[in-house]
C-alpha cells in the first residue's frame, strides 16, 4: 500500500471516528442537560413545599411491622405501576412517562428528599413529573406507612 494511501485511509478512519465521538458527545450532553433540568425541577418543588415539611427528618410513626406490611400493600396498590415492585422506576407504566418514576433506591437522586418532603409528595403530588397526589384516596397514616416503607425498600438493598 502505498504511503498516501495509507494516510488517507488512516484520516478517513479517524475522522469517522472523531464523528461517532462527537455524536455520543451530543447525546451525553442532551442527557446531562436533561438530568439538570429534572433536578432544578426537584430542587424548585422542594422550594415549594411548606416549611413543616422540609425540616421533617423522621417520620412520626414507628416503621414496625405493622406500618410496613401497611405500607407494603399500599405500594403494592398505588405505586408499583409507576415505580415498580421493588421501587426502581420501572414499573410497567414507566416506559411510556417522561421523566421516568423516581428510582428509590438511587439515593443519590431520591435521597434529596426527606421524609416529610416524601410524604408531601404523596399527598399533593410533584408538579411536571406526573406523580399525582394522592391526598383524597390515602389518610395521613397511610402516607406515613408508604415513607416508612420506602425507606425500608432502600434498607433492604443495601
Amino acid at each position: 500500500m502505498k504511503t498516501s494511501t495509507w494516510v488517507a485511509s488512516l484520516l478517513s478512519l479517524l475522522a469517522a471516528a472523531a464523528g461517532n465521538a462527537w455524536g455520543h458527545g451530543d447525546h451525553h450532553h442532551q442527557e446531562s442537560s436533561e438530568m439538570k433540568s429534572h433536578m432544578e425541577q426537584m430542587y424548585q418543588l422542594k422550594q415549594q413545599m411548606p416549611e413543616e415539611y422540609r425540616i421533617m427528618n423522621r417520620t412520626p410513626l414507628i416503621p414496625d411491622d405493622q406500618s410496613q406490611r401497611h405500607g407494603a400493600e399500599l405500594f403494592g396498590r398505588f405505586c408499583v405501576v409507576c415505580h415498580g415492585r421493588d421501587g426502581r422506576g420501572d414499573g410497567p407504566s414507566a416506559k411510556s412517562m417522561e421523566p421516568a418514576p423516581a428510582n428509590f433506591l438511587d439515593l443519590d437522586h431520591s435521597g434529596i428528599y426527606g421524609p416529610g418532603e416524601k410524604y408531601w409528595i404523596i399527598g399533593n403530588g410533584s408538579g411536571k413529573t406526573g406523580m399525582p397526589g394522592f391526598g383524597q384516596e390515602l389518610s395521613p397514616q397511610d402516607r406515613w406507612d408508604l415513607v416508612n416503607h420506602i425507606y425500608r425498600l432502600q434498607q433492604e438493598e443495601k
